[in-house]
């Protein structure tokens, strides 16, 4: 099975994440079994408003990609993908693990075969990167698609797996937050403007 060697390692940026909602596990492969491996067929999870976490474990180079999709609801959006944690259990610290995510509930790749522009952002992490915000890093991986702030109610289909011959421990946290209302739109907007005036 191919790995996506053609995407250029993407720099990670730490980014504090403000949630006053706690964590709910939505999926442990430990509990609940295995996710789906098949980008056509991609283990349906369901998510609420909040913070959804999926626990799993990625082995081997190629031997294991976990693919599931999620929905965001109407007035909701998905506005952080939070890695709590990703350990190695290699002999490498540097070692990486892949993740991603398209629109749709079909992944818009074939990990055999991976083109980025078939998804919506991707990066590659760290050890050191547990516990950072990485939804905004991701937006603007190369050759994929990219977004700019949270993205709207639809269906999002996510796709993590090792880089070489070891396996990896995850914990991904997916937030869904309301989408403000235009009001509170337009006031913020304009608080800016007064602002700028009070600085000129």
């Amino acid at each position: 099975m191919g790995f996506p060697n053609v995407f250029f390692v993407v720099g990670l940026a730490s980014m504090s994440l403000g949630a006053a909602v706690t964590a709910d596990v939505v999926w442990d492969e430990a509990v609940d079994g295995e996710l789906s491996d098949d980008y056509l067929a991609p283990t349906a999870l369901d998510f609420a408003e909040g913070s959804n976490t999926v626990i799993f474990t990625t082995d081997d180079k190629g031997d294991d990609v976990d693919i599931f999709f999620f929905n965001v609801a109407d007035g909701l959006q998905l506005s952080g993908i939070i890695l709590d944690s990703f350990v190695t259990n290699g002999d490498d610290p540097n070692n990486l693990g892949f993740m991603a995510f398209s629109a749709g509930d079909v992944l818009g790749t074939n990990p055999d075969a991976p083109d980025p522009s078939g998804l919506l952002g991707y990066a590659l992490v760290f050890e050191s990167d547990s516990g950072t915000d990485v939804f905004d890093v991701m937006s603007n991986a190369g050759g994929a698609q990219g977004y700019d702030g949270p993205l709207g109610s639809g269906d999002y289909t996510f796709w993590a797996q090792e880089t070489s011959p070891t396996s990896d421990d995850w914990v991904v946290t997916f937030v869904l937050t309301p989408v403000p209302a235009p009001g509170v739109l337009a006031m913020a907007g304009l608080f800016g403007l007064a602002g700028r005036r009070r600085r000129d």
